[in-house]
């Protein structure tokens, strides 16, 4: 129950009594496994053992290479991230998004990627990149007012 605790990340969403904990905490593992699907290769592994097979960060760590709390960073910056609700607003408005401008918020907000780099893999000018990075930004802030 230990390392469930490293869900807590998502503030808000787990209660106070214990039953109640348990309850939302597998929803929102589950929440998260629906979500890791968006992550890239690497990126999604590392989270589904997280979650799935339950591995600790010290057993996720010897299997990767690294040190032990940069496994644990990571994996608390993909479940931050992942619960980032920018892309999913953006997905509901398709008639606001492209292809194009929605792979370019996925990259940014879900998996992470700078925007030099988006406008790089994209063949986008920065500028354009920092445009559609703005636009979902301002959207879902809309929507969280609203």
């Amino acid at each position: 129950m230990k390392r469930l605790g490293s869900l807590d990340v998502l503030a808000g969403r787990i209660g106070d009594p214990e039953l109640e904990r348990i309850g939302t905490r597998r929803d929102t593992m589950e929440w998260l496994r629906e979500r890791a699907d968006l992550l890239c290769g690497a990126d999604r592994a590392l989270v589904r053992m997280y979650l799935e097979a339950g591995s600790t960060f010290y057993q996720l760590a010897q299997l990767v290479g690294r040190n032990r709390s940069s496994v644990c960073r990571r994996i608390h910056r993909l479940i931050r991230r992942l619960s980032d609700e920018t892309y999913r607003v953006c997905q509901r408005c398709p008639h606001l998004f492209d292809g194009r401008e929605l792979a370019v918020v996925r990259d940014h907000f879900v998996r992470g990627v700078s925007l030099r780099r988006i406008s790089r893999d994209h063949q986008l000018g920065y500028y354009r990149v920092r445009r559609i990075v703005e636009k979902a930004r301002r959207l879902a802030r809309a929507t969280k007012t609203a």
